[in-house]
């Protein structure tokens, strides 16, 4: 039997996008929005960034992205 994944999609098409503007933010995502708060960060796949609005914010500095170092 093969041996199964610890997860469902592969952790390097992750990133980690951290808002780091003045006030909340909401990101107009592909699955929806998503409210973004002042200083707090959320994991997302990187093809994220594909979205007109991402990269806007992302180009502006309103939004740090880095990629996401798995602990395990």
């Amino acid at each position: 039997m093969p041996e199964r994944s610890l997860f469902s999609w592969k952790p390097t098409d992750v990133v980690t996008f951290t808002n780091a503007s003045d006030g909340n933010l909401l990101l107009d995502l592909a699955s929806g929005p998503q409210r973004l708060d002042k200083g707090r960060s959320l994991r997302l796949t990187a093809s994220a960034l594909d979205q007109p609005a991402i990269r806007a914010l992302v180009d502006a500095g309103k939004v740090k992205v880095e990629p996401w170092h798995n602990k395990r």
